[in-house]
């Protein structure tokens, strides 16, 4: 079909209406400015990481590429309304091809390091080692790969997920990587368990989380509240949750709690809390679908697409897949996606990034409001969300410290032809309430991984109770590892507490200052608020 001949050039009965993308809440309108601010680069499938990498309290921008020629990105947040792209003097830019990208101050000093990964969707071509970047606190990054011991073997991968999986108070690294059984292929999983000086040692096998299937996320939790971080793996094929024994073994029980689907293919996962009750709920992409079912499912006509999976963990170590019940039973076929929290009002939002390799897959994006916890809404269309493009890395930040969060979402196909600019989407404002909370681990990890956060907010109507987890973040999208916490209506904070990993411990505070971001440091009895600078973006 060609420009003018729609509607006249489509039968009746495969028209969409319009109405059909109609938001069932206004979210307001969030514009793409990233190419006013210069980041909007022009690539191909890729991942993006949000964070502070000069300890600034701005956070700042890493993006990389599958392009085999095409070079990472770093944006540094001047604090001015403006970005300013140091990607050669960081010396970033001699990465290449990077599928994907996430962040870890993996050997404690105090500054986020990168891990790029590479050779993901490759096959037999994607056997290229990853990199281990790390940040020399000077404003450049060191390729220290070789000497950590993760140069070999190289698996294809596109997903990695770091946590303290022996609470040992050092970050370890779980690479998920692509086997074909059904050719023979093996291309085991990875643990690379830190040494404690600046070397890992792949401890999968004697862990048991070698996976050995087409591994497409990995994303960790501690899904029964012991202070052990648990494992999750979606493939083409059943998915894995690893139960973690506390004695550096795991132990696959997908079937027993219920969370083996899309059994299929499957993209992007996470933990997260999404109906605030203090247990850690998963979801889990479903990417097992053709254009035509996500027509025919905008025009309510039956399809064989796959819907995504959202399970809510019911505290006795089961799951239940509720993604009926609140309004995910769709076939998006998202690739990329991130959660995070659009209007502040304390539930976590999901925003899927769509598409597939073919040219011809072009369906919009879609951002998913969490009304309360019950249910989600689809907001695409009043946010301005539904980009066409196809959809990888998503970051949800704060990066304006006006107390709300702003989305960066990398764009661009997997053929050198449908290469596209990353978008930058500045949050309009809400009026509610927010806290950002800095953790300091000094018995756990230096960035706190897998400490747990509870909120109990005054409001008119009485006390609220929000929950975040640090560490637990998407597979295909790298946000702040501070916690950027919306709060709703809320008048006052009554209590923050903290649970820490390692140490097993809990510190409860109160008189914490609300609209505010604050740093709190494990042991110590005193909350440091930071003072950061407001600023508009300069279009």
């Amino acid at each position: 079909m060609a420009l003018t001949e729609y509607p006249a050039g489509v039968p009746v009965e495969f028209r969409i209406p319009c109405t059909t993308f109609d938001s069932s809440h206004d979210i307001g309108r969030f514009t793409n400015i990233a190419p006013a601010l210069n980041i909007h680069t022009f690539n191909g499938a890729g991942g993006v990481v949000a964070e502070d990498f000069d300890n600034d309290g701005d956070m700042d921008i890493v993006t990389t590429t599958m392009d085999p020629d095409g070079p990472a990105s770093y944006y540094r947040n001047t604090g001015t309304g403006r970005f300013e792209n140091l990607s050669a003097a960081s010396r970033i830019d001699d990465q290449l091809g990077g599928l994907n990208c996430t962040q870890a101050d993996y050997d404690g000093d105090g500054d986020m390091d990168v891990l790029v990964l590479r050779g993901g969707w490759l096959l037999d071509d994607g056997h290229i080692r990853n990199s281990l970047l790390r940040n020399a606190g000077d404003g450049t990054f060191e390729d220290v790969t070789h000497e950590a011991g993760m140069a070999t073997p190289a698996y294809p991968t596109q997903t990695a997920v770091w946590a303290d999986f022996d609470n040992d108070g050092d970050l370890d690294v779980y690479i998920g990587n692509e086997s074909r059984p059904k050719n023979g292929v093996s291309c085991p999983g990875q643990l690379f368990m830190n040494d404690g000086d600046g070397h890992f040692t792949d401890r999968a096998k004697e862990a048991g989380v070698t996976n050995d299937r087409f591994c497409k996320a990995v994303t960790a939790g501690d899904i029964d509240n012991d202070g052990d971080m648990d494992l999750y793996v979606s493939n083409n094929g059943r998915n894995r949750l690893y139960l973690n024994n506390g004695d550096s073994t795991f132990t696959d029980i997908a079937s027993q709690a219920g969370v083996g689907e899309p059994n299929t293919r499957s993209f992007a996962s996470w933990f997260f809390d999404y109906d605030n009750d203090g247990w850690l709920d998963l979801f889990v992409a479903a990417f097992a679908a053709r254009l035509e079912d996500v027509v025919l499912d905008y025009l309510g006509q039956p399809h064989i697409g796959t819907s995504p999976c959202l399970y809510r963990n019911l505290g006795n170590g089961r799951f239940e897949n509720v993604a009926k019940r609140v309004g995910l039973a769709h076939p998006y076929l998202p690739m990329g996606a991130n959660f995070g929290n659009l209007d502040n009002d304390g539930y976590l939002d999901i925003y899927l990034t769509t598409g597939d390799p073919d040219y011809y897959t072009l369906t919009p994006n879609v951002m998913l409001r969490n009304d309360g916890g019950k249910r989600f809404q689809n907001v695409t269309t009043s946010g301005g969300f539904g980009h066409l493009q196809k959809g990888h890395g998503v970051a949800f930040a704060d990066f304006d410290h006006d107390g709300d969060q702003d989305i960066y979402n990398q764009l661009g196909g997997f053929f050198a032809g449908d290469k596209y600019h990353n978008a930058f989407y500045e949050n309009p404002g809400h009026g509610n309430r927010f806290l950002h909370v800095r953790l300091v681990g000094t018995t756990s990890t230096r960035s706190a991984v897998g400490a747990r956060i509870k909120v109990v907010a005054k409001t008119a109507d009485g006390t609220v109770t929000l929950h975040r987890a640090v560490g637990s973040v998407s597979s295909f999208g790298g946000s702040p590892l501070r916690q950027e916490i919306g709060l709703g209506k809320a008048t006052a904070i009554e209590s923050l507490e903290v649970r820490w990993p390692k140490s097993k411990t809990k510190q409860v505070f109160s008189n914490v200052p609300i609209d505010a971001s604050i740093r709190i440091t494990e042991g110590k009895d005193e909350i440091k608020r930071l003072e950061l600078r407001t600023f508009r973006f300069q279009r």
